[in-house]
């Protein structure tokens, strides 16, 4: 199982390789890959769904920078409702003024 859409090539380790499970991402990817100038093979289509890039590791970084931006924009948020995220801030804000008022009171 891997965490990441992003792994070593197995046959050759001068390449990383990109994966997305959508076509929509992929394509977005290609474009914000070309908008870099990053050099980039993309492989055909796959029976399992998958969409490959081939990065060379002299770009890997640029590339996976990329990568966590296209992300980045398609994310959703972290706690979705915003009445329950801020719940939990002004939560996590009075607890903080607390230990704060604790400390300058010992």
């Amino acid at each position: 199982m891997r965490w990441t859409n992003w792994y070593s090539h197995p046959g050759d380790n001068r390449y990383h390789v990109f994966e997305f499970r959508s076509k929509d991402l992929a394509d977005e990817y290609q474009r914000d890959l070309e908008l870099a100038g990053i050099d980039f093979e993309r492989a055909p289509v796959e029976p399992d769904g998958l969409e490959r890039f081939g990065i060379h590791r002299s770009e890997f970084q640029a590339a996976l920078r990329v990568n966590h931006l296209l992300h980045g924009r398609h994310r959703r948020p972290f706690i979705a409702n915003p009445a329950l995220r801020w719940a939990m801030l002004l939560i996590t804000a009075a607890v903080v003024g607390l230990a704060i008022v604790g400390w300058i009171s010992s």
